[in-house]
This record gives structure tokens, C-alpha cells and sequence, in this order.
């Protein structure tokens, strides 16, 4: 097994965990996904997330216990672009303009399905 496997279990676990974190608690997670969090649209907002974080997160754990490399690859590309656009949403509708901890979180997942990309990539190559 390739290290992107491994790599796309991590992220899988980490999406889930953060998922389920979401869905429980919502209003402690929306500071850190970088919306206010005092009202049920932001609430609505992480809960909406939270659940698409888990889905995700159970795609690509079925794809690295499958072994398939190229849908892991086509599901990174696809993890980048939420990734983006997530950060873009934040970016736009958050309290702050300028740089914070919260636009980190999401730029860690562009960095980390970019990660998955390039060991998968390596692993066709060899």
C-alpha cells in the first residue's frame, strides 16, 4: 500500500472527526471554521458542513481501503475544490478580512488533498 493510502486514511479520519465534532456542537466549531456563532444560520451552517465533512471523509476511507488510486486522486481533486471553496466562503462571510487561525484550518485541507495528489502521483511513477 502506497503512502497516499495512508495519507487518505488520516484525512479521512480527521474529516469524520471533525464532522461528527460539527454536528454535536456546532456553535463551538463556528469560531474555528471562521463564522460567528451565535445564531442558528451559523449553527445551520457548521451542522450543513459537519455533514458533508462525514460524507466525504467515508468516500475517501472507502477509497483507500479499496485501493483505488486514480478515484483517489479524481476525490482530492474534488476535496481540493470544497477545500477553496470553503475558504472562499469563510473569506467573504466572516468576521475577519484579514488573515486568521480559522482561514488556516481550511487552507491545511487544500495542503493536505494536494499531499494526497502528489504521493499518488509518485506512486504511478514508480
Amino acid at each position: 500500500m502506497t503512502f497516499a493510502f495512508y495519507l487518505g486514511w488520516a484525512v479521512a479520519a480527521v474529516l469524520v472527526f471533525v464532522g461528527l465534532y460539527a454536528l454535536a456542537v456546532p456553535g463551538a466549531l463556528a469560531d474555528g471554521y471562521g463564522v460567528r456563532s451565535d445564531g442558528h444560520t451559523s449553527s445551520g451552517y457548521v451542522r450543513a458542513t459537519g455533514v458533508r465533512d462525514v460524507a466525504l471523509g467515508v468516500v475517501l476511507a472507502a477509497t483507500a481501503y479499496f485501493h483505488s488510486l486514480p478515484l483517489l486522486v479524481v476525490f482530492s481533486i474534488a476535496g481540493i475544490a470544497v477545500s477553496v471553496t470553503d475558504l472562499a466562503i469563510v473569506w467573504h462571510h466572516g468576521e475577519h478580512k484579514r488573515f486568521h487561525p480559522a482561514h488556516a484550518i481550511h487552507a491545511t485541507g487544500i495542503v493536505a488533498f494536494v499531499l494526497i495528489i502528489a504521493m499518488a502521483l509518485f506512486a504511478v511513477g514508480r
